[in-house]
């Protein structure tokens, strides 16, 4: 995962205002809470995020008997650690080698993916088990958060607040709330240049994982595409695939093609799935 510890560190020494999960009425959002954070970034003891939320999941219980899989997500999404969407049928196929008879349960550690999007909805997991024949597979209920032994717990505030608006760093050892891992960028999008495709994408993928707006995360992955992120161009094809509105499937299939044209080989793939249907 390419990272940017130091972009916009000015930002640090101001205090960022509340930011509001946009898509959220059926989530059951409720009061605020304050992402603690570390100031003195070249420090020992300030951490940046990423890097502890790898050393936090190796330290999450796993036994044979149980197959887990971190990933950061929005209840309508999942993401690898590029931020390229996952599919519940690319995550389904990276499960299904691991049943060996002795798995008897999939965790999917990611934020949202046991809570149904809306009325009528599945959630991520249960999506996930379907595609699984039925194969158990549980999800969170919330916002992740992680500690440094690997535990972890949800919340579902309707507000996050924290101290600045750039990289992500947190105090050694401390709890690392994990959507703003990846949903820092978007604190920051106006002042990302416009030749830093990949981190015009992050912060497009921050608006669904952090701030659970999915209209800014597409309309963020389409002008990325368009400053030459292929991953951006492939997220925002499936989004439009998803949603299925009128000319979104005009519009995905032309995504898609950028996608390609900036060498991508998975656009590719979707590109020719997609015109095979038609």
């Amino acid at each position: 995962m390419t990272s940017h510890p130091k972009l916009v560190l000015i930002f640090l020494c101001l205090l960022s205002p509340a930011a509001p999960a946009c898509d959220a009425s059926h989530l059951s959002l409720s009061g605020a809470i304050n992402v603690e954070t570390c100031h003195h970034v070249d420090s020992p003891d300030c951490v940046y995020s990423s890097q502890a939320v790898s050393q936090y999941m190796e330290a999450v219980p796993d036994t044979d008997a149980l197959f887990t899989i971190g990933l950061q997500s929005s209840p309508w999404r999942m993401y690898d650690g590029q931020m390229r969407i996952l599919t519940v049928y690319d995550v389904a196929s990276a499960v299904r080698p691991q049943l060996n008879g002795q798995v008897q349960r999939v965790e999917l550690i990611g934020s949202w993916t046991g809570v149904s999007p809306e009325p009528g909805v599945p959630s991520l997991a249960d999506r996930v088990a379907t595609a699984l024949n039925g194969f158990p597979v549980d999800g969170e209920d919330g916002f992740l958060w992680l500690a440094q032994d690997g535990t972890r717990r949800t919340t579902r505030q309707a507000f996050t607040t924290r101290e600045g608006a750039g990289s992500y760093f947190l105090p050694k050892g401390g709890e690392v709330f994990v959507p703003l891992v990846a949903g820092w960028p978007a604190f920051v999008e106006a002042q990302i240049p416009d030749d830093d495709a990949d981190l015009l994408m992050r912060a497009a993928a921050g608006w669904d994982v952090f701030f659970l707006c999915p209209d800014k995360a597409l309309a963020g992955f389409e002008r990325a595409a368009t400053k030459g992120s292929a991953i951006a161009a492939y997220n925002a094809a499936l989004m439009r695939l998803e949603r299925g509105a009128e000319g979104d499937r005009a519009s995905a299939l032309a995504l898609l093609e950028r996608g390609v044209a900036l060498g991508d080989a998975q656009s590719r793939t979707r590109l020719d799935a997609e015109r095979a249907r038609q």
